[in-house]
């Protein structure tokens, strides 16, 4: 078996009990526990981090800035490969992205992963002055947008002229360290036009959290879309994003449980529209009462159930997981994974 890379995604927001089902221990934001848990991943042998690109987002809407966030903790680390979570094309010039991409992977020593979206929450859109065009629309102002990025850290000079994005004998330089450039992520396959686009530029391709069955489902889409394009499945490398849940035994699982119910779910209604993107993605999500339910969709449970159910994902070809722990702040979920299920799959 190649080795499985297992990342930390950053709760850069804080949201405790149920209402969005991401950071359900963490009662306000602060950065003293994500520092800590950052640095504890790199010894821990954690092999990158991830932050997500909102700019509002759980208990009173607060959420430190994903580029800021990524800079600052680039300068913390030394090894670990620094990643974004679906980092929206319509917030920033993409001309922009290229050069902060490019200086972030330079003085970072090369440890850049490029995981670029169109974007879907309107509210975020709207508040900020930014046209929430249709999905189609979005799409192709991403490709754009990811177009322009490429070739500017790939060529001397770029001019380009699109329906949504234009450069004119733009320079980027210092060219980024790895080459051709950082490893381009893109996600999903609930739309053709984004299959599309991954076919064409994705080195990766990621999934929301699926239980099993959903997840091949996706699979199955990512290879049809591949055979038609003429692109190699297996160029594509698989990982899957997911929150994560381990304990010593079921009595510590249970107990965390009763942690999260006892929190009260803060500002749920600017959270709508997340719940409706989820159950969009997947329906049984609206039945989740118990552990068992979300046990379905997230990896919870022992060490041993949890080495089990990471290795159905291992066998259908993810070679790399996005883990949202649980338990955060505290930091015995990440030390027993780190413990117990990291070195199966090394």
């Amino acid at each position: 078996m190649s080795q499985i890379g297992f990342g930390f995604c950053i709760p850069i927001f804080a949201n405790p009990g149920r209402a969005f089902f991401r950071t359900p221990c963490f009662e306000r934001l602060e950065w003293a526990p994500i520092r800590r848990a950052v640095l504890e991943c790199e010894t821990l042998g954690y092999d990158s981090i991830f932050v997500g690109d909102h700019v509002f987002l759980g208990r009173e809407g607060a959420i430190y800035e994903f580029w800021t966030t990524l800079t600052a903790l680039a300068a913390l680390t030394r090894k670990i490969r620094l990643a974004t979570i679906h980092l929206g094309d319509s917030f920033r010039n993409p001309a922009l992205v290229a050069k902060m991409a490019c200086t972030l992977d330079v003085i970072s020593g090369g440890r850049v992963e490029f995981f670029y979206d169109f974007g879907w929450r309107e509210a975020e859109f709207i508040a900020h002055g930014v046209p929430f065009l249709s999905t189609d629309e979005r799409i192709d102002k991403m490709v754009e947008g990811l177009e322009i990025i490429l070739r500017m850290m790939t060529e001397e000079r770029v001019t380009f002229k699109g329906k949504y994005h234009r450069v004119n004998d733009a320079l980027c330089a210092p060219k980024p360290l790895q080459k051709p450039h950082p490893p381009v992520w893109l996600g999903e396959t609930s739309d053709a036009k984004m299959l599309a686009a991954i076919v064409k530029y994705a080195d990766v391709w990621n999934s929301t959290p699926a239980p099993v069955e959903a997840f091949e489902q996706k699979l199955d889409a990512l290879k049809r879309a591949c055979e038609n394009a003429g692109r190699d499945y297996g160029t594509i490398e698989k990982t899957l994003e997911t929150q994560i849940l381990i304990c010593e035994d079921a009595q510590a699982v249970d107990r965390v449980f009763e942690r999260i119910d006892s929190l009260k779910a803060t500002d749920a209604g600017q959270d709508q529209d997340i719940l409706k993107f989820l159950r969009e993605a997947n329906p049984a999500l609206e039945g989740y009462r118990t552990k068992e339910d979300f046990g379905r969709e997230f990896v919870i449970g022992t060490p041993d159930e949890v080495e089990a159910r990471i290795r159905q994902y291992v066998d259908l070809g993810v070679t790399r997981f996005m883990l949202w722990f649980m338990d955060f702040p505290q930091l015995d979920g990440i030390r027993l994974f780190a413990k117990t299920i990291m070195p199966k799959f090394r």
